[in-house]
């Protein structure tokens, strides 16, 4: 199983109270996640939250015609940075 996160899709933004909401896409060749993505670290910076929304779709073209595809999750965590 293979399973990463997109660095390119990697967003952060803080709210004025120090929050931080984080996008980013999980691609995996399996339609389950096996990461827990509430605790991530970008930057040197050490998030822990919750995922607020996780989207999965398939990748279109991607079969191998065994039955194997692959898929990108849309992630969305809101935590804190320390």
């Amino acid at each position: 199983m293979v399973e990463f996160i997109d660095c390119g899709t990697v967003s952060i933004q803080y709210d004025t109270t120090g929050r931080a909401t984080i996008s980013f896409v999980v691609v995996t060749d399996n339609d389950r996640l096996s990461g827990r993505y509430t605790s991530l670290s970008f930057g040197g910076i050490n998030f822990i939250g919750a995922i607020m929304s996780a989207v999965q779709r398939p990748i279109i073209g991607s079969s191998d015609g065994e039955g194997t595809a692959w898929f990108e999750w849309q992630m969305t965590l809101q935590g804190v940075g320390n």
